[in-house]
């Protein structure tokens, strides 16, 4: 790992919304590189420039690092709330623990949530239809995206971009927020009579 292969990876990692590959050895090839760049700081004490290049490098290479591994928590999280499969091809061996850990837990709550709305739930004859539209939302997608599993536990998707789909509320506005879909707005149109 150099920091140009670390900078390759920032940015792709930021500028796609899905996961990307990267090698299994990732933060162990990192944190030698940090460690690398910290020891050249250190060798680099009795000439002023270059330690004061070293030390913005270093700064550089650890915010890059930071970034990524924040990014790909975030995307890892995103995935397993949405009771999406993580490919383990594509994380690091640490993160592979933890996406298994996170889908461990998420899927405990979500069996939780389910068994308290059975013993409390009504049945779906006593839900008005227009409560469930008022908690659906008209999306466009922006870009391709996998199946998701809704609040409803249904599947929806998968989707291509410039599909219009209809969407529970918490689901469209967590998509929204990513960026991933734009609510749609419909306007009615009146015709002057003849």
């Amino acid at each position: 790992m150099n920091r140009d292969e670390l900078y390759r990876i920032w940015k792709i990692e930021k500028s796609e919304s899905a996961l990307q590959k990267i090698p299994q050895s990732f933060y162990s090839d990192v944190s030698r590189l940090l460690n690398d760049a910290k020891a050249s700081c250190e060798a680099t004490i009795h000439d002023r420039t270059q330690k004061s290049i070293s030390e913005k490098e270093f700064k550089i290479l650890r915010r890059l690092s930071m970034e990524i591994a924040k990014t790909r928590m975030k995307k890892i999280v995103d995935a397993v709330s949405f009771r999406q499969d993580v490919a383990s091809g594509l994380l690091a061996q640490e993160e592979t623990e933890f996406a298994k850990q996170l889908a461990i837990h998420i899927g405990d709550y979500c069996r939780f949530i389910d068994g308290l709305v059975q013993t409390n739930s009504v049945s779906q004859e006593e839900v008005s239809s227009e409560s469930v539209e008022a908690k659906l939302e008209v999306v466009r997608f922006l870009s391709d995206f996998p199946a998701i599993i809704g609040v409803d536990l249904r599947t929806y998707g998968p989707f291509r971009a410039e599909d219009i789909a209809t969407l529970p509320s918490e689901n469209a506005s967590a998509l929204i927020s990513q960026g991933v879909v734009k609510q749609v707005r419909f306007s009615e149109r009146i015709t002057p009579a003849a």
